[in-house]
């Protein structure tokens, strides 16, 4: 029977959370002492625990406006009064679980640190800084707006951001140009102890059930501690048995690494939801003393899984627990405003992806609340994790040092959860071919070889987006045909990467959501009419993509990653549900061509090509009948048949070539069934004028509202992106042709080696 920690009833430690509003007001961002400027501030108000500053000054309308972009034009004070507690401690710290963006406190009017960032939770020990009374607690938060880049356009390099946050003004239907969230977010708590600690432990587990253990202990007393180190790991949701062990430790004044190894027999594996079951195990780690007193007490669930990339120029394939597992999935922020996330809301979603039959959710360029990656270890939904870096950042060694201490924050605090199974540094570095500072020398360089070294134990990629050819250190390729790439979504037939991890397209909300905002629904009432045919060109486009990455799983592809899950705003964005959760119909195409069994027609726009057979399971299905039917608008068949054939498991098969002897362009329907050899259906696809040929919709991808922050397709004299931020010389070009330019510019398919030469000389006449 395993050994359990020690009943938390003796613990000498507390935890206390400061609980109800803060009062806060705005002062200068430059005022200098923020003590100073209490003795001047005025206008008081009282904001909620755990909350953004934009919702609860601007409930009516958060995302838009002067209102809401002057917010961060100062920096504000918090202020809240807390009792000393009672009882016999040692140390007292103040655990901020998160705040947005910069942070400096004070307690009782005494500084007592700063931290920069939004995710990662901070300590600051104030033993010395509380009194007998009431303790003063002020928190100064700001997050300043970057200055405007003279030479730069909107929306990728108008500023050179300089702080380390993706959940700030993105441009193209994602975050309006008004946001940039501010804030103490997450709940603030007292943690009262007796000076000896557990800070973290890094977890790293092998198949045959080896758990290694890297605890972090900190003894900050003044005379050395003796006492035991209690450890038990105990199945978390399955009936596997479990490990346990007890270790003396004499640790004099300072901080200590303590490595310890624990077996699991015969341990459960964890796995995505498609390949089986996400068992988890939970560790509890504690340190007694020689009286039989807990001083401190860690509680973390994790799994026995092991991932890795196989990489090479001509072939891609993720391996978890040394199968193949084919990547579908889908980029997710839940929100722009994270505070306004639930635990619901939150499992909600997660419930949206798995029932779209998506393995894996991209957490894009920012780090989620906890809770996200908790519930995706529960659900088996695995996790792309990319860093806070989106688009053209400072290249100075400073903000490379601010960096890499961030990145390494966010791998300690989501390494030891199993659905993270990817690395990324940093979003689209080259989204701008003349801007390549960022991948070249700083950071991301640095970032890449930090993350290597931090966490081997997984995939990095120094950045996502157009760098296939860096197979290496990248690989993966963003994919915008039928969008801002080309007329036409088949043009990616010839397209054939290693990874897909960003293609989509823009569809409105629906139309119960755009009207939730008058400022909205006046620059998008146009619309009215138009948004079920742009929902359909969405779904086809998705559709389209999808089945043409799976069908190259067996040729070189990994997966696939949608642009995305969910709109974040009410308006225009690439989600297949809108910021409501309602579907558009690019979710049920989505979720029809993510399957993990699937039987589909290759195709390329113009003539069928051959069938195919989709398995991203590990099930086999001998004896299978496929059977396969066309029609026209009347519903006359043209072509009918069937074919008997084993289903391996894991891959992806062509069945047979499809030579019609009719006009493609007169089939209105196709069908395709496929049975199992007990007649059982397994699964079905239907394809509605799959040679009709779509062209994407007028307007698109040029015309733009500033204002939303978002595409607005043929609306009259809406402004086009390709005359934002351009001097009066390239405006003699006619717009068409810069638009044109533009769109071959963003599909960057020169060699890596050739796009850093011409972004070297164009850096160069640009004065970078």
């Amino acid at each position: 029977m395993n050994k359990s920690i020690p009943s938390v009833s003796n613990a000498r430690f507390t935890t206390l959370r400061l609980i109800g509003p803060w009062r806060a007001t705005p002062v200068p961002l430059d005022g200098g002492d923020a003590l100073a400027a209490l003795d001047n501030a005025s206008g008081w108000r009282e904001v909620p625990e755990c909350a953004h500053l934009q919702p609860v000054l601007h409930p009516d309308q958060p995302y838009w406006g002067d209102a809401v972009r002057a917010i961060n034009e100062y920096a504000w004070l918090y202020r809240r009064s807390f009792q000393r507690p009672d009882g016999d401690f040692r140390r007292a710290r103040l655990r901020f679980e998160g705040v947005d963006y910069y942070t400096q406190v004070w307690a009782d009017g005494k500084f007592a640190g700063r931290h920069e960032g939004h995710f990662a939770p901070f300590d600051l020990d104030v033993t010395r800084l509380l009194s007998a009374r009431p303790v003063e607690l002020t928190v100064r938060v700001s997050a300043p707006w970057d200055p405007p880049n003279p030479s730069g356009t909107y929306p990728s390099d108008h500023v050179v951001r300089g702080m380390i946050k993706g959940l700030y003004e993105h441009g193209e239907g994602m975050i309006p140009p008004a946001v940039n969230p501010i804030g103490i977010w997450r709940p603030v708590w007292l943690l009262l102890d007796q000076g000896v600690s557990i800070d973290h432990i890094r977890i790293r587990t092998d198949l045959d059930g080896r758990v290694s253990l890297r605890l972090h202990i900190t003894n900050c007393r003044a005379e050395t501690w003796q006492g035991h180190l209690h450890l038990a790991v105990s199945a978390e949701n399955h009936r596997g048995g479990g490990a346990s062990a007890r270790r003396m430790l004499i640790l004099p004044p300072g901080e200590h690494l303590c490595e310890e190894t624990l077996t699991l027999p015969d341990p459960h594996w964890w796995w995505s939801w498609d390949q089986g079951s996400p068992d988890l195990y939970r560790l509890e780690a504690a340190l007694v003393d020689s009286g039989g007193d807990c001083l401190s007490v860690w509680t973390e669930c994790f799994g026995v899984r092991s991932i890795a990339l196989q990489r090479s120029s001509e072939r891609f394939e993720y391996r978890l627990n040394d199968r193949p597992v084919f990547l579908r999935g889908s980029a997710y922020m839940p929100s722009v405003y994270l505070s306004q996330c639930t635990e619901a809301g939150l499992q909600r979603d997660i419930t949206l992806a798995r029932d779209a039959h998506l393995n894996l959710l991209r957490v894009h360029v920012h780090v989620s609340p906890p809770e996200v990656y908790d519930l995706c270890d529960r659900a088996g939904m695995m996790i792309w994790q990319d860093f806070e870096l989106n688009w053209i950042h400072d290249p100075t060694p400073e903000f490379e040092a601010r960096a890499r201490v961030m990145q390494r924050e966010m791998i300690d605090l989501l390494g030891n959860h199993p659905s993270v199974i990817t690395w990324a540094c940093h979003n689209e570095p080259t989204m701008v071919f003349a801007r390549r500072r960022n991948l070249e020398r700083r950071p991301d360089p640095a970032l890449y070889a930090d993350a290597l070294a931090q966490d081997p134990t997984r995939p990095v990629f120094i950045c996502s987006g157009q760098m296939e050819d860096d197979w290496r250190r990248s690989g993966d390729a963003h994919t915008y045909y039928g969008a801002i790439w080309t007329p036409h979504y088949t043009d990616v037939y010839g397209h054939h990467p290693l990874l897909n991890s960003e293609f989509g397209f823009e569809a409105p909300a629906a139309l119960e959501t755009l009207r939730l905002y008058p400022a909205v629904w006046e620059r998008l009432d146009h619309l009215e009419g138009q948004i079920d045919s742009l929902w359909e060109y969405q779904a086809d486009l998705i559709q389209f993509h999808v089945e043409h990455f799976r069908r190259l799983r067996g040729e070189r592809c990994a997966g696939y990653i949608h642009f995305w899950l969910i709109d974040q705003v009410p308006q225009v964005g690439c989600g297949v549900l809108d910021s409501c959760r309602i579907p558009k119909a690019g979710y049920a195409a989505l979720r029809q061509a993510s399957q993990p069994l699937l039987i589909t027609l290759e195709h390329d726009g113009h003539q069928p090509r051959a069938l195919w057979a989709l398995n991203d399971t590990p099930a086999a299905f001998p004896g299978a009948r496929l059977d396969w039917r066309a029609t026209d608008a009347d519903g006359l068949i043209l072509l009918e048949g069937e074919q008997v054939l084993d289903v391996a498991p894991n891959r992806s098969q062509r069945l047979c070539p499809m030579r019609w002897t009719f006009d493609p362009r007169a089939c209105w329907q196709f069908v395709l069934r496929l049975t199992a050899a007990d007649g059982a259906l397994l699964c079905e696809n239907v394809y509605r004028q799959p040679f009709a040929r779509r062209r994407r919709p007028a307007g698109y991808p040029w015309k733009f509202d500033l204002y939303l922050g978002t595409k607005v397709f043929d609306r009259a004299g809406a402004a086009s992106l390709a005359d934002s931020g351009v001097s009066p010389a390239v405006r003699l070009v006619p717009l068409k042709v810069r638009e044109a330019f533009a769109e071959r510019v963003l599909r960057q398919r020169l060699p890596n080696r050739v796009v850093t030469r011409l972004a070297w000389i164009a850096d160069a006449l640009l004065g970078g």
